[in-house]
């Protein structure tokens, strides 16, 4: 299994985005020469803790700090975006990178978001489906017009291309069941979320695989997932370091997405209300945890996401070594 880093550059109470993005760049810039996979960046917008809004731009600056690993959106609110722009913007960053960029999609779930970018929040599911064929079409050259939908344009042809003749990946973020069979029909790959346990994951996963049989389609060769995760010498460690931004996340932006989070969320209670869904811990911990992705689910590549608001710098940046010492041992399983 691969390990990819997952970034939202959120900032802490009193903190600087300008410091934490200089950070993080410079943290993958360190993962490209140790063995990471790719760097991937979230898009939120709106957000009081400085979520990153544009992560393209996030993506075309990794990919000026990197040689080898890929970079990549995981994910671009498509619907929020007008597909001619997301297309030229996808293809200069592959063009960038020589041929590194993965293009990852999702609905969002955010009605503000929607508000804000004046698009309808009911109509976001038809939106986002047109859009994709859009971007499809355009990243492999066609010349691609639209005067029906939400996004309207004439006679758009992008130009560069991209780097493959393949094309660029396209991977599809989806949280509830009712999104599955859309995944299965245009994306490369799904992207598993954060915010179910393994168990759920794998109830998942057969009606994945079921609307790909049905639609006559093959199993994807890729099977990213992302999780929040973090390493440091000792389980006990790792937790106290992580767990006050995991409070900030589920107790706070997810909230509406995990009703059952604990009202008393000590550490105690966090990680055992966590202990399916974070990936915690010392190095053998975290390398024991993730092989269980791969042999359940056949996981091909996990998205960590160890960048935090409160979370130390200098524990980042060791959990970042630890991850490396998580490569090593999964490397050995193979």
């Amino acid at each position: 299994m691969k390990i990819a880093l997952h970034y939202s550059f959120q900032v802490a109470e009193g903190g600087r985005s300008e410091r934490v993005m200089a950070d993080g760049l410079e943290d993958i810039a360190w993962a490209d020469r140790n063995g990471f996979s790719a760097v991937v960046f979230a898009e939120h917008h709106f957000m009081e803790d400085g979520w990153i809004p544009r992560p393209m731009i996030l993506a075309a600056s990794a990919a000026a700090v990197t040689k080898k690993i890929r970079v990549g959106t995981d994910i671009t609110v498509l619907a929020l975006h007008h597909p001619v722009a997301v297309a030229e913007e996808a293809a200069v960053i592959d063009n960038l990178s020589n041929g590194r960029f993965v293009l990852g999609v999702g609905l969002g779930w955010m009605p503000n978001e929607y508000a804000g970018f004046g698009v309808p929040y009911k109509e976001r599911a038809a939106i986002y489906e047109r859009s994709i064929g859009h971007v499809r079409r355009l990243l492999a050259g066609e010349t691609v017009s639209d005067s029906t939908g939400h996004h309207r344009f004439e006679n758009a042809q992008i130009r560069p291309l991209p780097v493959n003749p393949t094309g660029i990946p396209l991977w599809m973020g989806a949280v509830k069941d009712i999104a599955l069979p859309r995944v299965a029909r245009l994306a490369d790959a799904w992207v598993m979320w954060p915010g179910a346990s393994l168990a759920e994951l794998g109830r998942q996963q057969k009606l994945f695989l079921s609307a790909l049989a049905a639609a006559g389609l093959p199993r994807p060769k890729e099977q990213p997932f992302r999780r929040e995760a973090f390493v440091a010498e000792t389980d006990s460690k790792a937790w106290s370091l992580y767990a006050e931004g995991l409070r900030h996340e589920y107790g706070q932006v997810y909230r509406s997405l995990h009703p059952t989070y604990p009202s008393n969320d000590s550490i105690d209670n966090l990680r055992r209300w966590g202990e399916n869904m974070f990936v915690v811990g010392s190095p053998a911990t975290v390398a024991a945890q993730l092989a269980k992705y791969e042999d359940e689910l056949g996981a091909t590549e996990c998205l960590v996401r160890c960048q935090l608001p409160t979370v130390p710098r200098e524990a980042v940046r060791e959990a970042l070594q630890g991850f490396g010492e998580v490569i090593a041992i999964l490397a050995r399983r193979t």
